[in-house]
């Protein structure tokens, strides 16, 4: 295959890509998306929209797809959500499959790619970001959901029959279901009310089953034009967080968000704050606190907070890190403080650059003569499990890593 064909292959998805995306590239602003560090300080990572346009410029998109659009060699992006995804694990995921990934540029006869710090932070921000969102869900799976649930027996759609709670179908132009969430959270105690006086009980619901529901009014009602939200801000929803007094339960009376099983997505996130809502206003209730007013942005800004909790590193173990770090055979070719003879930088100059994404930069940069060097010694390729790139980070940032 040649390289202009290549070039207009990788255009067609491009632009494939780009339509059925339409509606969530069209609302995104120039936003950060932010992690944690080990001190629980917001640190940014990058800029989504600049991931979006690096995963085209790169032409990563010719080997990995979002959501089925794009290459099927590698993983798709927006699919992969198999346990928790903190910086350090996404840096030791990309380094493991660098020899794979330079033998396919090698086969595709394409050049080795480099990536700026910036460049990396975007991409991070990127996979971070469509972890976190819901893919379309389906109409005939969100009618049985609403009749199994029972909310049929209050919620009409597009009826002119009045029930007992509203019309379904004015929800329809809310396109986000953290928009229905929070209808949701605010009719709560009025909702809880009626259903027990109709003897009805508090419905349970699944991770993905409010876009099912979404998919099913939209189909049903005919909503026109959609309204959107702004992606969630980690840092926005931290402060929030605070602000609303959400940290006066959480933790305490309520769970620790940061140990608790990580919900996958922004919808997952909302049916599990549902279906605690009839305990949380009990909780609410007994210590006297009246529910703090919230805005859909703002809740949207919370859920990535919590979210963005399952995405930390938790510190590493620097004294773990070393012994990964000589187990690895790291120090074959990079020394304590000076530069090795096969050229690897000294660990003190490491230092200073032991994030997650600064050192995803130098590895990926550095990924084709690393390997070279590694097959002419006859070393093989070291590869890192969840917690090993985590630890070697915490190694790297500490004092002992210079002496």
């Amino acid at each position: 295959m040649n390289i202009k064909r290549l070039h207009r292959i990788s255009a067609l998805r491009s632009s494939t890509f780009l339509i059925a995306t339409a509606a969530v590239v069209a609302v995104l602003l120039p936003i950060r998306a932010n992690a944690q560090t080990a001190d629980g300080a917001a640190a940014p990572l990058g800029n989504v929209m600049q991931g979006w346009q690096v995963f085209y410029a790169k032409r990563c998109v010719e080997c990995h797809s979002i959501w089925g659009h794009g290459g099927n060699v590698g993983p798709d992006l927006g699919r992969s959500r198999v346990g928790r995804l903190s910086g350090g694990r996404l840096a030791g995921v990309m380094w493991n499959h660098i020899p794979k990934m330079l033998g396919q540029m090698e086969q595709t006869g394409r050049p080795p790619t480099t990536l700026t710090r910036e460049e990396m932070g975007g991409l991070f921000a990127l996979m971070f970001f469509v972890r976190q969102l819901d893919e379309k869900g389906n109409a005939e799976r969100g009618e049985r959901i609403l009749q199994s649930k029972g909310c049929a027996e209050c919620h009409s759609i597009g009826s002119d029959e009045q029930g007992v709670g509203p019309d379904l179908a004015k929800w329809g132009r809310f396109a986000n279901p953290v928009a229905w969430a929070h209808m949701m959270w605010e009719h709560a105690p009025i909702m809880e009310e009626a259903m027990k006086r109709s003897g009805i009980n508090w419905p349970k619901l699944e991770g993905a089953d409010l876009g099912h529901i979404l998919a099913y009014v939209r189909s049903t009602a005919g909503v026109g034009e959609r309204e959107y939200l702004r992606p969630g801000s980690q840092r926005r929803g931290h402060e929030l967080f605070r602000n609303k007094r959400c940290h006066e339960c959480h933790p305490g009376a309520g769970p620790d968000l940061s140990k608790t099983a990580p919900r996958q997505s922004v919808a997952a996130l909302a049916a599990h704050m549902w279906n605690h809502s009839p305990a949380m206003m009990s909780l609410m209730r007994k210590r006297n606190m009246k529910p703090e007013p919230i805005s859909a942005q703002e809740l949207a800004d919370i859920l990535s907070y919590i979210l963005g909790l399952g995405n930390t590193n938790g510190g590493g173990n620097p004294a773990q890190g070393e012994r990964v770090f000589e187990a690895k055979g790291c120090t074959q070719c990079h020394a304590p403080d000076t530069e090795s003879a096969s050229g690897g930088r000294a660990v003190s100059l490491l230092r200073g650059d032991a994030t997650p994404v600064d050192i995803a930069a130098a590895m990926w940069n550095h990924g084709g003569p690393m390997l070279e060097r590694m097959i002419e010694a006859g070393i093989s390729w070291p590869v890192f499990n969840d917690q090993e790139m985590v630890d070697l980070l915490a190694f790297l940032r500490t004092s002992d890593a210079t002496k």
